[in-house]
């Protein structure tokens, strides 16, 4: 007998690591009240929630997860580094329906690699093994990804897009979300501050690499749609 269609429980899973980062949930960021994003509704958007955690080292960690319908998931998990380090941006977003799997990670790097091999070695190289065993089953280059988005991923970037979806594709993506995420906590735990003339170049391409999220998302435009434009805004700037 088929094993009926359910949705991944990927808050609960990414919580178990998320908590070794000793995180405080955040009732505002920069000024404004985001308590509204712990439960949105309204158009197809049937629930969703969005939670900010506050920990040393990060500006902020954020997990998302929206049901459209009942019958479409999208769930996503950031985490920016503060401006004193040197941590790239772990960025996760995967839209999930018994029909297919669109799925996106990586490691974002705050420098520029090619100009800053090290850089590379120390932050990026330890998800080798695991890139290689993603690259098992999602090989091809993502039709869906716009040129400014290819232009700040890294070489181990991870993209999948297929259906349709199963419990043991869903498991293969969690795992995947999940040891990418365990590498960067063992790189935040030793990750030390740098100083200022280091990181301003790297805070800059942080900055662009938000700016850029943050106005051209295309989940920005749904989200509009579901609860209106100052929620959608909120919702966004708190994501990016």
């Amino acid at each position: 007998m088929t094993e009926a269609y359910s949705f991944p429980k990927f808050e609960k899973t990414m919580m178990e690591v998320l908590k070794k980062f000793g995180g405080t949930k955040m009732e505002t960021y920069n000024g404004e009240d985001i308590t509204p994003l712990w439960n949105l509704k309204g158009g197809g958007l049937v629930w969703s929630f969005k939670y900010l955690y506050a920990a040393p080292k990060l500006e902020k960690i954020v997990i998302t997860e929206q049901s459209f319908r009942d019958k479409l998931m999208s769930f996503a998990l950031n985490i920016i580094p503060d401006n004193d380090h040197a941590l790239p941006l772990y960025i996760c977003f995967w839209a999930e329906s018994a029909k297919g799997s669109y799925f996106i990670l990586d490691l974002l790097p705050a420098a520029d690699c090619i100009c800053d091999l090290p850089y590379m070695e120390k932050y990026l190289e330890p998800v080798e093994e695991i890139y290689s065993r993603a690259l098992q089953h999602y090989h091809e280059i993502s039709s869906r990804d716009p040129s400014w988005f290819r232009a700040i991923t890294s070489p181990y970037y991870i993209n999948a897009d297929f259906g349709p979806s199963t419990r043991e594709t869903q498991e293969r993506l969690v795992d995947l979300a999940l040891d990418y995420l365990k590498v960067y906590h063992r790189l935040w735990e030793q990750d030390p501050p740098r100083e200022a003339g280091y990181m301003k170049r790297l805070n800059e391409r942080k900055e662009a690499i938000r700016t850029n999220f943050r106005e051209k998302d295309p989940g920005g435009y749904m989200m509009e749609k579901a609860v209106g434009k100052e929620l959608a805004e909120l919702s966004i700037k708190a994501l990016f």
